[in-house]
């Protein structure tokens, strides 16, 4: 088959590579790879790649990128390569029917979640959010209707307590690399049209805005968990003292036999290092913050800083 994938962050890239090495037998051949533009990045504003695209061009493939995937333009150059199957990862935008018209076998999708649960952007977010313990990966047909094609393959996969979105994220894309190369096989069956979602299962991510990483002091100790959690490393999760905003980077349910404290304040735990912080239920361990404009620091680091007595709170 003539294959064209379409990309854009690191966590896709996996995948890409692995289909690199299926097709250098033969079997298949890769014509290109659709990701988005170059953007301004770093302090500098440098015009950068995304990964997909940077590495697709460091292995000699065609890359197109569109400022629209619907354009005239690009939707003629990809018709003229005469796909057979185009597979999308993470590539970021909305594919029109004309576009869906072009490969002659079919448009397939790589989504992070046991569709038809999570359709939408932010299926990883969600699935911790809601603290599973498992979750997986889907590959699908790509239709119109957001996420609602049929299921070509699906396989499970447990969560780690302390995994956050972004080293989930890299993982369950990881893994789709060998479910991917399976989906191929199915597909060279004409007749093959995959297994239609159970509608009365569907469920919705929700968007995730930047304001969604301040913290609830007075949410339970399992809810700010999951936040921390889903929100790493986007949107991040922050709180504020005397005004100052800080950055949480690490977090975890406090000990056992930790003293309760209202929601919001805090004390530092010599023993353990860390800062024993007040929610809802149980207490919570802060063991490394980052002040606005300032470097990481660990909890001892800050309360040193802070010059407390005996405790703060944070708002």
């Amino acid at each position: 088959m003539r294959l064209v994938f379409m990309g854009s962050p690191e966590e896709v890239v996996s995948p890409l590579q692995q289909l690199i090495e299926h097709c250098s037998s033969g079997q298949d051949q890769i014509l290109g790879v659709v990701s988005q533009p170059a953007r301004p990045a770093g302090r500098k504003q440098v015009l950068t790649d995304p990964p997909v695209a940077a590495f697709a061009k460091s292995q000699g493939l065609t890359v197109w990128q569109p400022e629209k995937a619907s354009s005239v333009d690009f939707l003629e150059s990809l018709r003229q390569s005469a796909p057979d199957l185009i597979i999308t990862a993470a590539y970021g935008q909305i594919l029109s029917d004309k576009f869906l018209q072009i490969p002659t076998r079919a448009t397939i999708n790589i989504h992070p979640s046991l569709l038809p649960a999570y359709r939408g952007a932010t299926p990883i977010p969600a699935a911790l959010l809601d603290g599973l313990q498992e979750t997986g990966v889907t590959i699908l047909f790509t239709v119109k209707a957001l996420d609602a094609g049929n299921i070509i393959l699906q396989e499970k996969y447990g969560v780690a307590a302390e995994e956050y979105s972004a080293s989930l994220t890299q993982r369950l894309f990881t893994s789709s690399g060998t479910l991917l190369l399976q989906a191929l096989d199915m597909l060279r069956q004409p007749g093959f049209t995959g297994l239609p979602q159970n509608a009365d299962q569907v469920t919705f991510c929700k968007k995730i805005a930047k304001n969604d990483g301040q913290i609830a002091w007075g949410k339970p100790v399992d809810k700010i968990v999951n936040e921390f959690r889903a929100y790493k490393p986007w949107p991040g999760s922050y709180c504020f003292w005397q005004d100052q905003r800080l950055v949480i980077e690490d977090l975890t349910q406090a000990g056992q036999d930790s003293p309760h404290l209202e929601a919001g304040v805090f004390r530092l735990d010599r023993k353990n290092k860390v800062l024993l912080v007040g929610t809802g239920t149980d207490p919570i361990w802060v063991k490394q913050l980052k002040p606005a404009g300032s470097k990481s620091v660990d909890a001892l680091s800050f309360w040193n800083g802070a010059r407390l007595q005996e405790e703060g709170k944070f708002q």
